[in-house]
């Protein structure tokens, strides 16, 4: 457990960081710095109680269940893939709204009996299949899972949606919608004991921007 004095909140990079700043920029805990024109991974904010740290969204979930950081924002989508009983989901930000989908080359896919299936969600990929009374055949893939049909490297995918745009230009249609997903805030348990005041607060200042 991250000992020292401040809070430190990790923060995905990419779009959410940038929505998540906005809902800080009226706030005490406002970043110092603008995340896009420094390569610093540890940054101030305008309260000497908080310090923000910028890393990739699936390890956010990591560095909060270490207690390395005490808070984090993630997607659901990466919560429902983790597995760690050391952190618990605060509250729902409402920004990083999109989906995860089974997408194919056919509607049709849904009355097979066996699908070989790509993506990086294995576990929500299996649990929603078996659901389905399909037997799932996993293809783990990181990224690129939209070429995977065409490449007869699978049958469909199971991955995030958000216009639909590169489903349809890769000749896939969404088959199934599996969950809507936003981004949440989480908070290592041993931290709500030890600095409960300070995420109480960085709470109250998130639920009066949203």
């Amino acid at each position: 457990m991250n000992q020292s004095g401040k809070l430190i909140l990790a923060l995905p990079k990419g779009r959410v960081l940038k929505k998540f700043c906005t809902l800080l920029k009226n706030t005490k805990f406002n970043l110092v710095e603008n995340p896009e024109n420094t390569r610093k991974i540890l940054l101030k904010t305008k309260s000497p109680d908080l310090q923000v740290l910028i890393i990739r969204g699936w390890d956010v979930p990591v560095f909060v269940s270490s207690g390395v950081a005490h808070v984090g924002v993630v997607g659901k989508d990466i919560l429902l893939e983790s597995n760690s009983e050391e952190f618990i989901e605060l509250m729902d930000l409402q920004i990083g709204k999109c989906r995860i989908s089974l997408a194919g080359q056919s509607k049709e896919l849904l009355k097979e009996p066996r699908l070989r299936v790509a993506t990086k969600y294995t576990k929500l990929a299996e649990e929603y299949l078996s659901s389905k009374e399909i037997q799932p055949d996993i293809i783990y893939l990181r990224g690129s899972q939209e070429i995977a049909p065409s490449l007869n490297l699978s049958d469909a995918i199971i991955d995030l949606v958000e216009t639909g745009r590169t489903l349809t230009e890769n000749s896939l249609v969404e088959i199934d919608i599996i969950r809507n997903i936003s981004s949440r805030l989480i908070a290592n348990k041993a931290a709500l004991k030890t600095k409960g005041d300070l995420i109480e607060e960085l709470k109250t200042e998130l639920l009066n921007s949203l």
